[in-house]
């Protein structure tokens, strides 16, 4: 059967190329056919191929300058012909990870005060669709969808956040269009971005690779998972006392102060199942009803939300903001209420704490939070939830990694690691070789620059330190040559996976790349601290790699850790020296390893350096 005739995703109206190196273009067409691409715009070219007897086809496009001009492709195979206008050259830059690098530009407005998103049509991003394949050999040629999208206001509200501002940054510092070529993935390991070989060579894999290679997995698994949940939804039902009636007066509701965690009370510890929650308020006369709007900060797990008993919005999972519109006519001036029905899958149901509970009425805001009520619906045994895909190794190397390395891209940026919090042991080594194997694939060594994970007080983490464990790994990382990090300890919110300030994370990224990628004299090396040394009993002083930049915040001796057999301490005193940061301690404590700001999510940042950007967290050995 003849193949159609195409050409490969990446090249379409829009696109940005990488500049200053030849690019290999390629697609299909019936065996033997002759392929021609005109070029038109600052250069004319035109260049041919022939298809092989597989119906596959190559170009290979010489160097372009960057530039503003725009270039217009035209392909024909004799018959067909396909054409592209308004392409680029300037820096491509691969941008991949999880949810936070994925996290659209609309996330992060504030409801409270949203804000104009800035625009520039020389900032395009290719955003490629998550699929995941489990098959030994299961590999794309190329992407199976994805358009390029220039900044504009219809555009920028759906375009990677870190990325878009990374991507400004780099604009506006040099004048040449940046392109954003987007597989991340929510919730995606490092391991879903390596191939079946080196999972297996690595043998930490072998029980899931068999499962998850075998015939129909994927179909499998789904099934299983769609049937268990309609088992449960009927489970609910038949048990689910309130719902049919929850507004009208014959439910009784118990008291509670929102927000709260579900765990933090005797009744709901533990709880699964369905809870209906009501808050009743009063609007005041002559307050403008119009373009209202419910904001419940976010709540675990799912839930469906309702004003004066009029559906208003929902969300079937925890992480997104509760940023519902109040549809016109559902409000009224005097008592209303709004009742929110929560689905808990995990046991660990909340209102999450320090977030917004409010109506917003133009410019007035009536506070939700405080004293709510409740109801239980029905109450079930935890059960396994659907599986998530992205989250398994293997599963986006396949469709979303592999068609990247026939790309040619000026870095690699990767903000990644929360999902490998679980074994943060594992992750450096892990690092180099996923970098190791991608630099092989591309042909060249293309640089990285990694996103250290922000402060985050994770729920999930059980007391342990997981986050700061993968924080050291990523640091440890940077011992990969052609690598460099973005610190973002101070960029988060300790409640919150998904922190809305991607503009400095885009930024502080930015930075790394102009030392990395482009030597420039305006942005000064990162601080690290480098070495401990004793000098003498009780004392011992941290010394970085540039002293005379670090800015030491009072009082900062709680931030540090002493780590002896004995256990961990605190020293007496940290205080800034010509040498580096002296810690004063009890004579007789003999220290081998010294910590900073060593949890998941610091009560504050005390190491900067004289820009303000935060010292890297650390864990270091002390030399005797």
């Amino acid at each position: 059967m003849e193949k159609e005739f195409s050409v490969m995703r990446v090249i379409n109206s829009h696109a940005v190329l990488q500049a200053g190196c030849e690019n290999i273009i390629y697609g299909t067409a019936a065996a033997g056919a002759g392929i021609k691409l005109e070029i038109s715009g600052g250069i004319s070219l035109s260049l041919t191929a022939r298809t092989d007897e597989t119906g596959r086809w190559e170009l290979r496009l010489p160097p372009f300058a960057a530039s503003r001009e725009a270039y217009a492709f035209r392909f024909t195979d004799g018959s067909t012909e396909l054409k592209f206008g308004d392409i680029l050259f300037g820096e491509l830059f691969h941008i991949s990870g999880q949810s936070n690098m994925e996290l659209p530009m609309s996330r992060t407005l504030d409801p409270l005060a949203p804000e104009k998103f800035p625009v520039c049509e020389f900032i395009r991003e290719f955003r490629v669709p998550v699929e995941c394949r489990f098959g030994k050999d299961d590999i794309c040629e190329d992407f199976t969808g994805g358009t390029w999208a220039a900044a504009d206001q219809t555009a920028v509200p759906d375009m990677s956040a870190a990325g878009f501002w990374f991507a400004y940054e780099i604009y506006n510092k040099y004048g040449i269009p940046v392109g954003l070529l987007n597989t991340s993935a929510g919730g995606a390991p490092i391991e879903g971005r390596m191939p079946y070989k080196m999972l297996s060579d690595l043998g930490w894999y072998d029980d899931f690779l068999k499962e998850c290679t075998a015939d129909g997995y994927m179909e499998r698994v789904t099934a299983e998972d769609t049937e268990r949940g309609i088992q449960r939804t009927k489970k609910l039902d038949s048990l689910d006392t309130v719902s049919d009636r929850v507004f009208g007066d014959t439910v009784s509701f118990t008291e509670c102060t929102v927000p709260f965690a579900f765990n933090d009370t005797d009744e709901l510890r533990g709880f699964c199942g369905r809870i209906w929650f009501r808050r009743s308020f009063k609007i005041p006369a002559g307050t403008d009803l119009s373009d209202a709007v419910l904001i419940l900060g976010t709540v675990t797990d799912a839930d469906r939300t309702y004003v004066n008993g009029t559906f208003t919005g929902e969300t079937t999972y925890m992480y997104p903001p509760r940023i519902y519109p109040v549809s016109a006519g559902t409000l009224k001036h005097g008592t209303n209420t709004v009742h929110v029905c929560v689905d808990v899958q995990c046991g660990c149901g909340c209102f999450t704490k320090g977030k917004d509970y409010c109506l917003k009425l133009g410019g007035t805001l009536i506070d939700l939070s405080g004293r709510w009520e409740y109801a239980i619906a029905a109450k079930i045994p935890h059960e396994k939830g659907a599986t998530f895909f992205p989250g398994l190794p293997l599963g986006v190397y396949g469709a979303m990694t592999e068609p990247a390395f026939r790309i040619k891209a000026r870095a690699l940026l990767w903000y990644q690691g929360e999902s490998n919090c679980n074994h943060p042991d594992r992750y450096t080594f892990l690092f180099r070789k996923m970098v190791g194997y991608f630099r092989e694939r591309y042909g060249y060594d293309i640089p990285v620059i990694t996103t250290q994970l922000c402060n985050f007080d994770d729920p999930f983490a059980g007391g342990s330190d997981s986050w700061a464990e993968l924080r050291q790994a990523q640091l440890e990382c940077l011992a990969v040559p052609g690598t460099d990090m973005a610190v973002t300890i101070d960029a988060g919110e300790d409640n919150d996976l998904h922190p809305r300030n991607k503009k400095e994370v885009g930024r502080r990224l930015a930075l790394c790349a102009m030392r990395l990628l482009y030597n420039d004299p305006d942005v000064r090396p990162a601080v690290r601290c480098e070495k401990t040394v004793y000098t003498g009993p009780g004392r011992i002083l941290l010394g970085f790699t540039d002293n005379s930049r670090v800015r030491l915040a009072d009082n900062a001796a709680g931030a540090f850790d002493l780590c002896s057999a004995d256990g961990i301490t605190r020293p007496e005193s940290a205080v800034m020296t010509d040498g580096g940061i002296l810690l004063t301690f009890a004579a007789d404590k003999h220290p081998s390893k010294v910590r900073c700001e060593w949890k998941n999510a610091p009560e504050a940042v005390v190491l900067r350096d004289d820009t303000g950007i935060p010292v890297s967290p650390f864990r270091i050995a002390v030399e005797v």
